[in-house]
């Protein structure tokens, strides 16, 4: 039996084995942008005005969606990230402290 559920949708819940997907241009939203928060894509002029008022950003609701979706997995979790600039998204994860070298392959 396999489960699918939207990021947003998935709050609360618990699996195994999560694989989350990420790819901006299918999701066709503004509210959330994994290219911005991984670097792959400069904020906007938007972002970077609430960022000097302290108001949320895209690149704010994006990083808690991230989390979201990555602490559903009890047991294993993969992330695939379509991007244009996979070097900048591997870059800034391990920046981040989020992943290991070892624990990321690009294809």
């Amino acid at each position: 039996e396999s489960r699918f559920g939207t990021h947003q949708g998935i709050k609360g819940l618990q699996f195994p084995r999560v694989m989350v997907i990420l790819d901006d241009d299918e999701a066709r939203g503004f509210m959330f942008s994994y290219d911005k928060l991984f670097g792959s894509v400069e904020p906007t002029a938007t972002d970077l005005k609430n960022v000097e008022e302290g108001k949320e950003t895209s690149i704010d609701r994006t990083r808690r969606l991230f989390y979201v979706t990555c602490s559903r997995a009890e047991e294993s979790l993969a992330i695939v990230a379509y991007t244009q600039e996979p070097q900048k998204v591997n870059d800034y994860v391990l920046k981040q402290g989020w992943f290991e070298k070892d624990e990321i392959i690009q294809i």
